[in-house]
């Protein structure tokens, strides 16, 4: 019998991570249409790791609770899946701005989204990965009720 610990972080992460997550992106956006680069520099470096945690811990829940017909393994997968391409798109507007490998990141970048509104798309897929995390984290939230104490 599984316990119900990783569905409590999940739901934590989810709950507090996402409109964290989207407080980040609004202070990025809000930095990149100031032009300062250091408050770009900061939002990222605050956004990333955010990002990077509620993936990680989507990952987890979703193998811990894999087998377990408590939760829905098709929404625990969908909660990976969100919060991958939101870490993914962090990361990679957070290479693209490191001197040694930008060059390389441009090329991701431009591949991936080709055109002008490359970076309205990779903005929209955060906002989108920040918005989809909290309800993942109800989600979780709402199945703590299937666990015995």
């Amino acid at each position: 019998m599984k316990k119900k610990r990783w569905a409590k972080i999940s739901a934590f992460v989810g709950i507090l991570g996402g409109p964290l997550a989207l407080f980040f992106i609004c202070a990025f956006l809000a930095a990149g249409i100031g032009a300062s680069r250091s408050g770009v520099e900061e939002s990222l470096s605050l956004l990333v790791p955010t990002f990077g945690i509620i993936f990680l811990v989507a990952l987890k829940s979703a193998c811990y609770y894999k087998k377990d017909e408590r939760v829905n393994s098709v929404m625990a997968k969908l909660f990976a899946a969100s919060s991958a391409v939101g870490f993914v798109v962090a990361l990679l507007i957070a290479l693209a701005n490191i001197p040694t490998i930008s060059g390389f990141g441009d090329w991701i970048m431009l591949v991936l989204f080709d055109g002008s509104d490359g970076f309205e798309r990779a903005l929209g897929f955060m906002f989108l990965s920040a918005i989809l995390s909290v309800a993942w984290g109800i989600y979780y939230a709402i199945c703590l009720r299937k666990f015995e104490n």
